[in-house]
């Protein structure tokens, strides 16, 4: 059995890539069938021991490098930060920058850790590992500045952004004879874009209603929170997306952050009004 163990052995140690062939000196190599068996048999076993503690060749990648994951499934504003949330849970990486418009995402590692990991901890969450590179830095768009939430769905329509982090009288701001939504959201803020979506659909239903966006400019929520505006009228709320509804007449008649909700307001408040006139 010790025989066979030292068979087993040697094949590894012999293995291309094995690292214990890195530590094996070229005379070594070269000459060692010259060795009389015993000592040829204590040097395997010496070498044995040493790829015992060193470990076998892993999948693991090299420490303090960047890795640009390409992912299906990202078909949502939110999928960004559900994958991240989901890489960041691995051992070994230390960012992430996810981008659902680009299927894919950016892992900063600051150890070692398993490219295995990340296809189980993704597949979890519902999405597949396609491809993997080591890169030099981030891609565009996936480490540098986040799009607005309004940046890819007003066009067309009645929004405007009133502010990006200074403060701004909301009263000044209001659309005549319309419903007036003040949006405020964030690039980070997943919920925001999705809010987006949802509101410019409903904009394109219903032509009474305006927008007027207060963007929480920041790549963290750090940096928006501590924006002018959000003290001037966010003091008291627990975040963002943030939605004030004022009737076409001015009244509010929604504060919150449901944009589900906002909306049903306004539906209700209409047939109300519509009611009223008959």
């Amino acid at each position: 059995m010790r025989t066979r163990a030292f068979a087993v052995c040697k094949g590894l140690v012999q293995k291309e890539g094995c690292p214990i062939r890195n530590l094996m000196p070229l005379a070594f190599l070269t000459a060692r069938h010259s060795l009389e068996p015993m000592l040829r048999s204590s040097l395997w076993s010496l070498l044995c021991a040493l790829l015992l503690a060193l470990g076998a060749p892993s999948a693991a990648a090299d420490k303090g490098q960047r890795y640009l994951l390409d992912i299906d499934g990202m078909t949502c504003t939110s999928c960004s930060t559900t994958i991240s949330e989901a890489l960041m849970t691995i051992k070994g990486v230390a960012a992430v920058n996810a981008s659902h418009l680009q299927g894919r995402a950016c892992i900063q590692t600051e150890g070692r850790f398993d490219l295995e990991a990340a296809q189980a901890a993704l597949k979890l969450a519902g999405y597949v590992l396609k491809a993997e590179q080591a890169v030099e830095s981030c891609p565009e768009g996936l480490g540098g500045n986040l799009p607005a939430p309004w940046d890819a769905h007003s066009k067309g329509l009645p929004v405007k952004t009133i502010s990006t982090g200074e403060e701004v009288e909301l009263d000044q701001h209001l659309a005549a004879e319309s419903y007036t939504i003040f949006d405020f959201g964030a690039p980070w803020c997943a919920p925001c874009h999705d809010a987006a979506q949802a509101l410019s659909d409903y904009l394109r239903k219903h032509r009474d209603v305006a927008v007027r966006v207060i963007d929480l400019s920041g790549e963290t929520p750090e940096d928006s929170y501590q924006q002018p505006v959000v003290a001037q009228h966010l003091q008291y709320v627990t975040g963002v997306p943030w939605f004030i509804v004022h009737a076409p007449k001015g009244r509010i008649i929604y504060r919150g952050m449901e944009v589900k909700r906002a909306m049903a307001v306004m539906d209700k408040h209409r047939k109300r009004a519509a009611k009223a006139r008959q």
